[in-house]
């Protein structure tokens, strides 16, 4: 056997390896839900409100939906809504919200676009603190203006008391080819962050939807100077993972819950790519500009960025098997199809637990048509380069 006859027999049998990362996640999952709850004694028990902020780019009708749809829930603490927005918004009196907050032209920090925004939020809080404004008993719910955190995942917020909980994603059906586009952040959701997160080694974030307490939000800022070699540098984009891979280096503790965070994914080709490209590129700077320690880096460049060499070496693989180019051992073929087997019924399963078992049986088998898309839309992406800046997709 060689090299390359090893290396793809590895990779086509991958499936049994995520099953295992998934089955793990489970346990870490219920080990540290039980920890959590285990210690609520030691966490302050009373919360006066849940401030829900938003930040946004005039996507008036869907900001206002979202408030008013969490407004409804059957929640025991109220919900004070928060508006981010720039000075050049022209639509500051539409948003119906308990507090609108309008970032200054010549507010300056080590941050860009919405990080800087997100940044002035929280000092503005931290003050309101500091002058006896706002109590300090409050949880921050950091949402999105496309994403709707479920009622269920507000309540086990409440419930677990985590420094941070992070919501599993769950697109929305909207179309055909954006839905299975994005069953990809579903499966990895249930598989990946899962198992990182309640390991306590974050991998991936996401701001759709993010509860954290507010020690957590006084106390950790969107500043890279705690990591960044260069004074020069500026948080462009991946600020939701920069934030918690920070807040987990500096000890809080953070819990992946298993309830939903209602997403609609990008309605265009042109978005899709358009949002993949910032992510990437995110991340990539992340790594180049060293804005985290190196166990940080290393996991996010060793598992963030395995699935688009595992797609294309396994995609390599079957014409190259076809033509007798690599020689996979006859013993491995009836793994091959049993991991393969496997493949469809991990992402069944994860699909079908989130968005539904009609969803999940579509999405097993749209599987390679998924995986397809999501290599595609980040490979044009990377092809075109950093974007350095935050690119907005369309949300309305």
């Amino acid at each position: 056997m060689t090299i390359l006859d090893i290396l793809i027999s590895i990779i086509w049998l991958s499936p049994i390896f995520y099953l295992c990362v998934l089955l793990f996640g489970k346990g870490f999952h219920h080990r540290r839900r039980k920890d959590l709850l285990n210690k609520r004694e030691t966490v302050s028990k009373k919360v006066d409100r849940i401030i829900f902020q938003i930040p946004t780019v005039g996507n008036v009708q869907s900001v206002n939906k979202i408030f008013e749809t969490v407004k409804g829930y059957q929640l025991p603490v109220p919900v004070e809504t928060w508006v981010v927005v720039e000075e050049w918004d022209t639509h500051k009196a539409d948003y119906v919200c308990d507090k609108l907050i309008v970032v200054p032209k010549n507010f300056v920090c080590e941050d860009l676009y919405k990080a800087r925004a997100l940044e002035y939020a929280r000092r503005l809080r931290k003050t309101m603190v500091e002058n006896g404004e706002l109590s300090q008993d409050y949880l921050l719910l950091q949402g999105d203006d496309d994403a709707l955190p479920s009622e269920e995942f507000i309540k086990e917020s409440l419930t677990v008391r985590a420094d941070i909980t992070i919501g599993s994603i769950t697109p929305k059906v909207t179309g055909i080819w954006n839905t299975i586009l994005d069953y990809e952040r579903c499966v990895a959701c249930g598989i990946f962050c899962n198992f990182f997160t309640n390991m306590g080694q974050p991998l991936w974030a996401h701001g759709e939807g993010t509860i954290m307490s507010s020690q957590v939000d006084q106390n950790v800022s969107y500043d890279i100077s705690t990591f960044a070699p260069s004074t020069k540098q500026k948080l462009i984009s991946s600020e939701d993972a920069f934030y918690f891979h920070k807040a987990s280096v500096m000890g809080y503790n953070i819990y992946n819950s298993e309830e939903r965070v209602f997403i609609l994914p990008p309605l265009s080709v042109k978005d899709a790519v358009k949002q993949r490209r910032r992510w990437l590129w995110g991340q990539i700077r992340i790594l180049n500009q060293k804005l985290l320690p190196l166990p940080n880096r290393l996991r996010l460049a060793l598992v963030g960025f395995s699935g688009l060499c595992l797609y294309s070496i396994a995609t390599i693989g079957l014409p190259l098997d076809y033509l007798r180019v690599i020689q996979i051992p006859s013993l491995l073929f009836p793994l091959t199809f049993v991991a393969l087997l496997i493949w469809f019924g991990i992402r069944a399963y994860i699909i079908g637990t989130s968005m539904g078992w009609k969803q999940g049986i579509i999405g097993a088998a749209a599987s390679y048509i998924t995986v397809t898309l999501n290599f595609f839309v980040h490979l044009i992406g990377l092809l075109l380069g950093d974007p350095r800046n935050f690119e907005v997709i369309r949300k309305e």
